[in-house]
């Protein structure tokens, strides 16, 4: 089936943010007609299909990634507004509310306290970020003095509480600590007890008996550990990423209750979900590709996954291996995320389809010192095999990509592109040496990965060399522009809200991250000398670039794209520029991403 623009524009992150109560099950399902995520939910074990319960835009600003946007709260829902970061209470009778609502404030991290018929949250305004509680009259500052807070979690009994803190210049999956505390009758902490593994702590929680299991990468690997023993020890020693990388709030991975787990690993890029009951462990998805969220329930084991065959779905794995498909397309069924009906299947061979199902091929290239390579994901033309190729570098930098269905890869096969996902070294997902790699050396070594991998592919399958064009979205903008500096491979280059001078950015980006490019690439000479504004002006070819932003993004701002455009062509190249008044950093709006999408393809076409 031929895919349209529309289709093309759809985004993969339809799905977000899963949760259950006793009852029920929720989740964030984007709009069609705007963009925005809206809450839906579904009752366990209804006849009736899933249903919108809160048509507004959802959504925290926190570290303008936000995350952790709503929480159910007895019976109710309780959630971020996104225009104006309102805490809203959603009751029984469907009418929202306000909490909580300060003037420069944002909110995410949502965790419920019913035991207290209250809310934690990470609470960020122009002083920095506490971790608050809030009532429908009341708020309580629980936490303070670190730079940045997440994760809070209540045991079941609600007695305990955990939560993890981080402070500049380090991200969140650089080096982070795990807080453990009791809960006063008045709702204040006390007996404070802390963790510090030298690395990275994730996703904290409780298990049975509060058990305090985290993710932790201190020995190499994303690995759950239960910490509140006299001597830690790791629930899962395999090898692997056990989770992505903490771009979020509110991010879950991993579940225990009562005598089950279900946590997921990442082979090659691609996670696997597995449930473990007793001594029994069993796969959970026969296509691996990409695990968003997992909550578990006494009504069942749910989880928003995307795979090569399908877009985010919404399944409930039930103990007898069957499962129940809630939201996703189903074989002869066009509905749109959030309209389709569920099914009950025995296996999943067959049961959900995308309208061109994704066939990646692993492929890799040697670099840096022995032993290391870059790799990523090829998809080849739909046509003539000797085809333009599109190379696509993801954000971050330490964010990953995935061999799941994306209409947009699809959509270019379908119009005789090539596509390559590359994964340079620093990319999430491969363990935390990969991942630190790229210390002191980005505007390096992720040059040197797209170069070689793209060298590596243009051996093996049969591209049109003359026309190999690159795009990178975000941190992939600026090794985008860099490779395109660097080497005739690339007749062009998309940046998508893309850093083009590092040494700006570290003075106009937001406070989240203000101390990561320091770690990065390093002093002020090295932030210029990096940067593409620097490359470019090195560059004895004509460069010709396109560049796509949004009006009101804080993270890269507009002038900083509008200076790359001027200063490409003050060197003799051509740049065209499309903004987005009202976006941010990501191009959301449907009618929005179809113009972008559209210019793009004209773009590389006229080559």
């Amino acid at each position: 089936m031929l895919l349209t623009l529309a289709d093309a524009a759809e985004p993969c992150d339809t799905l977000s943010e899963l949760h259950s109560d006793a009852q029920t099950v929720y989740w964030l399902s984007r709009c069609p007609q705007t963009g925005d995520m809206q809450l839906w939910q579904w009752r366990a074990n209804s006849n009736k299909p899933p249903h919108c319960v809160i048509e507004e835009a959802v959504g925290s600003r926190v570290n303008q990634y936000g995350g952790g946007s709503y929480t159910p709260l007895l019976g109710g829902v309780v959630w971020v507004r996104q225009h104006d970061q309102a805490i809203m209470q959603l009751g029984c009778h469907g009418t929202s509310y306000c909490w909580q609502q300060r003037p420069q404030t944002a909110y995410g991290g949502l965790c419920a306290d019913p035991k207290r018929q209250r809310v934690l949250a990470v609470e960020e305004d122009v002083h920095g970020q506490r971790l608050v509680a809030v009532t429908d009259s009341d708020r309580q500052v629980l936490a303070k003095g670190a730079d940045f807070y997440g994760a809070p979690i209540i045991s079941d009994d609600g007695n305990y509480l955990a939560w993890v803190s981080w402070s500049l210049p380090y991200m969140p999956w650089q080096r982070s600590q795990l807080h453990f505390a009791n809960i006063a009758a008045d709702g204040t902490l006390q007996a404070f007890e802390s963790w510090d593994f030298g690395a990275a702590i994730s996703q904290p929680q409780f298990g049975p008996h509060n058990a305090l299991i985290c993710i932790s990468d201190h020995t190499g690997w994303w690995q759950p550990w239960q910490v509140n023993l006299a001597s830690p020890i790791c629930l899962s020693s395999a090898p692997v990423d056990h989770v992505t990388t903490p771009w979020q709030l509110g991010e879950r991975q991993h579940a225990w209750r009562d005598n089950r787990q279900v946590y997921c690993q990442l082979h090659q890029g691609a996670a696997q979900l597995y449930r473990r009951t007793g001594e029994q462990v069993e796969a959970l998805l026969s296509d691996p590709g990409r695990v968003a969220s997992i909550t578990l329930a006494q009504h069942g084991d749910y989880a928003i996954v995307q795979s090569a065959t399908s877009g985010a779905q919404l399944i409930r794995f039930n103990e007898n291996g069957s499962r129940r498909y809630l939201v996703g397309n189903i074989v002869g069924n066009a509905n749109s995320v959030g309209n389709a009906h569920s099914v009950d299947s025995a296996n999943s061979t067959g049961s959900v389809i995308a309208k061109a199902p994704a066939t990646a091929q692993w492929v890799e290239a040697p670099v840096g010192n022995e032993g290391e390579t870059v790799h990523g994901f090829f998809y080849s033309a739909s046509a003539s095999p000797a085809a333009p190729l599109i190379v696509r570098v993801h954000g971050g930098p330490t964010a990953a990509t995935y061999p799941i269905y994306d209409p947009l890869v699809a959509y270019w096969q379908q119009q005789g592109f090539h596509v390559l996902d590359i994964n340079p070294r620093g990319s999430g997902n491969f363990g935390r040496r990969y991942r630190e790699c790229l210390a002191g050396q980005w505007g390096v070594s992720d040059t040197e990965d797209v170069i070689a991998l793209v060298n590596a592919v243009c051996a093996r399958f049969a591209i049109d060399t003359a026309r190999c064009f690159i795009r990178g979205q975000s941190a992939g903008g600026f090794t985008a522009l860099n490779a395109l500096a660097a080497t005739p491979l690339f007749a062009a280059a998309t940046s998508l809200y893309g850093v083009t001078n590092a040494l700006t950015l570290a003075a106009q980006t937001h406070r989240f991250e203000s101390g990561y490019l320091g770690w990065l690439i390093g002093d002020d000479a090295l932030l210029a000398q990096r940067s593409p504004a620097y490359k470019i002006s090195l560059c004895t070819r004509p460069i010709q670039a396109l560049f796509i932003q949004g009006g009101q993004d804080a993270v890269v701002v507009p002038e900083q794209t509008h200076a790359m455009a001027r200063h490409i062509e003050q060197h003799g190249g051509e740049a065209q520029t499309l903004l987005f008044d009202n976006e941010r950093h990501g191009i959301r709006h449907p009618s929005a991403r179809q113009t972008m999408l559209a210019r793009e393809l004209a773009f590389y076409q006229h080559f």
